[in-house]
This record gives C-alpha cells, sequence and structure tokens, in this order.
C-alpha cells in the first residue's frame, strides 16, 4: 500500500490530536533514541508477537516459540501452575479469547487447591490413623 508506513523499533512516546482526529505521531526510534514525528491521518498498533517468556526457561515447559504450553485447563508442566493469555500456547491471539482462557485457568486453579488440600488432609488423616 502507497500510503501506508510500517515503522519498526519504535516506541510511541505521544498521540497527537486536533478536537476531532489524530493528526500525528512522536515516537522513539530504539536503535538511535532519537524522537521523531510523523503527520498521520491514522494508528495501527502492532504489540510485540513474542512473549517475554525468557525468564522461564528451565523452569516450565516452553514452546519453540518461548510460549508456555498449557492444556485445555491452562495447567503448566508445573503441577499447581496455571497460565493464560497471549503467552501461552493457546491460539489466536485475542483479548477475548484471553479473558475466557484466564477464567478457566483460574477456576482451573481454584479446583486445584480445593483437591490438593482434600488430598493433604486425608493423607494426613490416614498416618495419624496408621
Amino acid at each position: 500500500l502507497g500510503n501506508v508506513t510500517v515503522v519498526t523499533s519504535a516506541s510511541t512516546t505521544e498521540i497527537l490530536g486536533d478536537d476531532k482526529k489524530v493528526i500525528g505521531l512522536v515516537y522513539k526510534d530504539r536503535n538511535t533514541g532519537a524522537l521523531r514525528q510523523i503527520d498521520l491521518e491514522g494508528v495501527f498498533i502492532q504489540i510485540g508477537l513474542v512473549p517475554n517468556t525468557e525468564w522461564l526457561k528451565g523452569t516450565i515447559a516452553l514452546s519453540r516459540f518461548g510460549e508456555i504450553e498449557v492444556d485445555a485447563r491452562g495447567q503448566t508442566s508445573i503441577p499447581g501452575v496455571f497460565a493464560a493469555g497471549d503467552a501461552t500456547t493457546v491460539p489466536h491471539k485475542q483479548i477475548v479469547i484471553a479473558a475466557g482462557d484466564g477464567a478457566k485457568a483460574a477456576l482451573s486453579a481454584f479446583d486445584y487447591l480445593i483437591r490438593d488440600s482434600v488430598a493433604d488432609e486425608v493423607a494426613v488423616t490416614e498416618t495419624a490413623a496408621a
């Protein structure tokens, strides 16, 4: 498209507007640190596609793309640890899907805590009775 400019390695600092519409954008070039201004009439914002999960490497199963591997309930490779949202292997990175998966993971975590607590109580009772 001749009227579209894709800007990469940019951090938006300000979206400019008059009383009715967007008229420009100021961003910081991440490579040079320079502030740049573009006159425009619309903005499409694209967030990063790589999940920020580097800190989890070696502790939890990650896909080759760095996404947290989860099952249908949001359970990760660590029992009792649940995850949801765009950082997981769930397809279609959309807010409505992330919100639904967050609710599912929260309910699964609650279920896990209830069952785990019951199992612990049974184990303690059986040990005391022995």
